[in-house]
């Protein structure tokens, strides 16, 4: 698996455009996706934390290819639609697993 993590930093008084803007945007862009398995937006319960935006690939193919495809253009396409004040994009792949039932 590949795993995309972006931290959002968003000030505060953003935070209900920021979430509900975001939010429409995963869900109207993300849907359908080859070898997106799952996309998820972690909001921060401390001060001065950021947002995470995760999403799990099949691999690092399916993530390069997402990157070209029209739904990333989209999802990156309305400016000021989710104020964001700063990101950090980290990559992983999956070193260990451990699933519940």
């Amino acid at each position: 698996m590949f795993v995309v993590i972006n931290e959002l930093f968003v000030a505060d008084a953003d935070t209900p455009v920021f979430e509900r803007n975001f939010g429409a945007s995963m869900h109207g862009t993300l849907a359908g996706v080859p070898g997106l398995l799952r996309a998820r937006l972690l909001g921060p319960r401390d001060d001065d934390r950021a947002y995470l935006s995760i999403l799990e690939f099949a691999d690092e193919d399916a993530y390069a290819r997402f990157l070209t495809s029209d739904a990333f253009a989209a999802a990156h396409r309305w400016p000021g639609h989710a104020p964001i004040r700063s990101n950090r994009l980290t990559t992983y792949t999956t070193v260990t697993e451990v699933g519940g039932k």
